[in-house]
């Protein structure tokens, strides 16, 4: 074949597959990133991960056997929940056969102290015949469920990614979101609705830079009534907290004291909304070392709305994506 005509046809086929993708990114893929894990004695996660390649191993073949690359990143505690002081990855190989199903407690699984651990997972497909590779392989899929100290329980999907395999080295250990080793991760992220007496959590991955850099993102929110507001946060690595405690704008009395709409949410039908409601708009503005030098003017984050450690509110679910992607997304790995 003209080897323009390969290139061309290679171009074509990552755009088909870039524009294909299922609504809300629930297609299988070869990288899953579960947003929230606590591993601990009043707290646990279950992770469950399944192959959906049904070819059958033979005597000569492996069929749809592949490897999967589990690593905790377990945050290390400082005295700011928005700065810990990095995340340690704790890291464990597991064979999943042809159309297999597993599902680790992370206490076990993860190095679980007894005072527990919070965090991230990220699970990637390993060529079975050689464990230190990254290969393709998009038949993973899988979903988190998290209980907590109140015996509260939500399950949150995993995040996938499908493999590019047009560039990056599968040896080097780290899992590229830029289109060519894996397809990219989204420009900002929307939490579609927030309730403020719920107790929600915002859950937020950093994915640009180490686990030491500081990511500072620009959180856009509108109230029931369209009346705009806007707030800067700044973290590294993870965080799982309050949406109160990530920003006033969140709070139920700030949102009282906005032009808001009397009729929203009328929990009792009296015709008086009762509970401020609205939706945000989370994107990175700058990424920073320690030392203040700026990496890059837009990074990535990605992460999910959970019900924190005590509540009594069960929920769960995943941010929406923008359509606009970012191609200078990563994932930590030791």
């Amino acid at each position: 074949m003209n080897p323009l005509r390969q290139n061309c046809c290679t171009i074509l086929a990552v755009v088909s597959l870039l524009g294909s993708a299922s609504a809300g990114g629930r297609h299988p893929g070869s990288l899953l990133v579960f947003p929230v894990h606590r591993s601990g004695p009043e707290y646990f996660t279950v992770i469950s991960v399944t192959n959906t390649n049904t070819k059958k191993a033979s005597p000569w073949s492996l069929g749809g056997t592949t490897d999967v690359h589990f690593e905790y990143a377990n945050i290390i505690p400082s005295g700011s929940a928005f700065a810990p002081l990095g995340c340690n990855v704790v890291d464990r190989v597991e064979t999943l056969s042809p159309a297999d199903t597993l599902s680790v407690l992370t206490r076990c699984h993860n190095a679980t102290p007894n005072e527990g651990q919070e965090g991230y997972v990220v699970l990637s497909a390993l060529d079975p015949l050689d464990t230190l590779t990254t290969w393709g392989h998009d038949f993973l899929i899988g979903s988190s469920m998290v209980v907590n100290a109140s015996g509260v329980s939500y399950s949150v999907n995993a995040i996938p990614f499908r493999w590019i395999g047009l560039g990056g080295d599968p040896r080097d250990g780290e899992l590229q979101l830029d289109d060519l080793e894996y397809e990219s991760a989204p420009a900002s992220v929307i939490i579609d609705c927030f309730a403020t007496f719920s107790g929600s959590q915002l859950a937020l991955i950093n994915m640009t830079g180490s686990d030491r850099e500081r990511n500072k993102i620009k959180i856009t929110a509108y109230n029931d009534n369209e009346f705009l507001l806007s707030d800067t946060v700044e973290f590294n690595c993870w965080f799982d907290q309050p949406l109160t405690s990530v920003s006033a704008i969140f709070r139920e009395s700030y949102l009282k004291s906005t032009p808001n709409d009397p009729l929203e949410l009328d929990i009792s039908c009296g015709g008086l909304g009762r509970i401020e409601t609205g939706w945000a708009r989370i994107d990175s503005i700058a990424v920073k070392t320690p030392g203040g030098t700026t990496i890059s003017s837009d990074g990535v984050v990605m992460g999910a709305i959970t019900s924190g450690e005590y509540s009594m509110f069960d929920g769960g679910r995943l941010l929406w994506e923008s359509p606009e992607r970012q191609l200078n997304g990563a994932l930590f790995t030791p």
